[in-house]
């Protein structure tokens, strides 16, 4: 049986849901392009970090022929971690919502806008904590 359901008549939207509908045409692309802006610096960072630290030892390891271990182990896993977690940043999510529904829209932008944030900070934690290991190591 192919019925259509009829069309509910609603109330027109207010200020709010207008403003939320107006910031999933534009704040989608905006905010996560930021969050990819800053997950790129710090991929960066991240890579300069491990190449001047690397070029260091190796210099240490010229002068001193043998290196009893390495004391760089820890802060390279946790430079590697912070790589990851700011490398899924750009990992796309599925960005679930109903078409025209300004809570829906909220719900998704609000989603995805936090699970990039919290890999954000995993890669910034991360970062910091290999450069904290490798001065103390030091």
């Amino acid at each position: 049986m192919n019925k259509t359901e009829p069309i509910l008549a609603s109330r027109p939207a207010n200020e709010e849901e207008l403003f939320y509908l107006k910031l999933a045409r534009d704040e989608f692309a905006a905010s996560l392009g930021r969050s990819e802006e800053v997950a790129k610096y710090l991929i960066g960072a991240v890579g300069a970090t491990v190449g001047f630290v690397f070029a260091g030892a190796q210099i240490k390891q010229a002068i001193r022929q043998a290196l009893a271990g390495s004391p760089l182990t820890l802060p390279f896993l946790l430079w590697s971690a912070s790589l990851l977690f700011a490398i899924l940043v750009f990992f796309p999510l599925p960005y679930r919502h109903y078409q025209n529904s300004p809570s829906s829209i909220r719900r998704s932008l609000n989603r995805a806008r936090w699970v990039k944030w919290i890999f954000l900070l995993l890669a910034a934690l991360s970062f910091a904590a290999g450069m904290i290991v490798a001065a103390v190591q030091f």
